[in-house]
């Protein structure tokens, strides 16, 4: 198999560099730990080489996940933080000896439009931006991010939504179940309904928007999100369409990490175009063995379904190389 996959690089982001080291430790250690209730693995560049080895996978787009950059905050720290992450990755991707397997997606949490600005308009390295399904109370559409939509609609920008910490009560299922394992594909649920009802998708028709773990329960309740704008009252509500959603949804582009049952494939088939799928692993969070599992899963399916084709390795890779090169700054895979 032949993949492209999305990895999840972070951490006890120990292993970044000398001084993101320092500064993502104090970061998390200052507040308390991983806030979602989830182990926090540790992560190397040389670990996700091998776990790409281990998957077969010529392209991995690294990207700093939870708890990430808010974690420090909403300030200054905050925006160096962000800084020194973006330029580790940028400078990890583009050793000659990754250039051609490694990019990047860049993240920032206050002074998002001064980052986006410095992304594209001077590093020009990224392949894309990260953004978490929620910041505070606030989902993706809120009003308030309504300038960094326009600014990533300017760049015509690639964005990949994964899960961050929710504030919801209780915090945990049965008091003490890790937020990533029941709530975190709900977050991603909710945020990108969100992106719908409030038409931030229909304003940015040049913005691409992959979602993490198959979408959540996207392809099981957005027809129910739809079927919602059919009364007049929720229409009114809401200020949008039904015929205008589901053009909406149908924009979005899905990774299947934790997602190759039969069950979730079938699902993603069912709802999005095949040619909107694409693989990821959820390294360094789902450990060797686990990966393993999961990729075994995803061959019987696609040696041994119907549908299996739809989905294959050469699938995925060209639908992920499609992508990624229409969004380039420069570096083509």
């Amino acid at each position: 198999m032949d993949h492209l996959i999305v990895q999840r690089a972070l951490a006890a982001v120990r292993a970044l560099a000398p001084y993101a080291v320092y500064a993502s430790a104090k970061a998390l250690e200052a507040a308390g730990g991983n806030p979602s209730g989830f182990p926090t693995p540790q992560w190397t560049l040389e670990a996700t080489l091998r776990s790409m080895d281990l998957a077969n996978t010529q392209v991995a787009i690294l990207s700093l996940s939870t708890p990430g950059i808010p974690i420090a905050g909403t300030g200054e720290v905050a925006r160096s933080l962000t800084r020194t992450i973006n330029e580790y990755f940028s400078n990890a991707t583009s050793l000659p000896k990754n250039t051609a397997r490694l990019g990047f997606f860049g993240r920032d949490v206050n002074g998002t439009l001064a980052e986006l600005d410095y992304l594209y308009s001077e590093q020009k390295l990224c392949n894309g931006v990260t953004a978490y399904t929620t910041y505070g109370d606030r989902l993706l559409g809120d009003p308030l991010f309504a300038p960094v939509w326009d600014r990533l609609q300017r760049y015509k920008a690639l964005v990949f939504v994964h899960p961050g910490t929710l504030t919801v009560a209780p915090k945990f299922v049965a008091s003490s179940l890790a937020q990533p394992i029941v709530d975190y594909p709900l977050a991603t649920t909710r945020t990108a309904v969100d992106l719908v009802m409030t038409q931030t998708m229909r304003r940015c028709p040049d913005v691409d928007v992959i979602l993490s773990h198959a979408g959540g329960a996207v392809p099981f309740l957005a027809g129910r999100a739809i079927g919602g704008l059919a009364l007049p009252e929720i229409a009114d509500a809401v200020g949008y369409n039904a015929l205008g959603a589901k053009k909406d949804f149908a924009r979005f582009y899905y990774d299947i990490a934790l997602s190759t049952s039969a069950a979730q494939l079938h699902g993603l088939l069912d709802f999005a175009d095949a040619s909107h799928i694409l693989f990821g692993s959820d390294f360094p969070y789902v450990p060797k063995a686990a990966i393993s599992t999961l990729l075994a899963q995803y061959a019987t399916f696609v040696t041994t379904d119907a549908r299996g084709p739809m989905v294959s390795p050469a699938r995925l890779r060209e639908n992920s190389l499609k992508l990624l090169n229409r969004h380039t700054l420069g570096k083509a895979f």
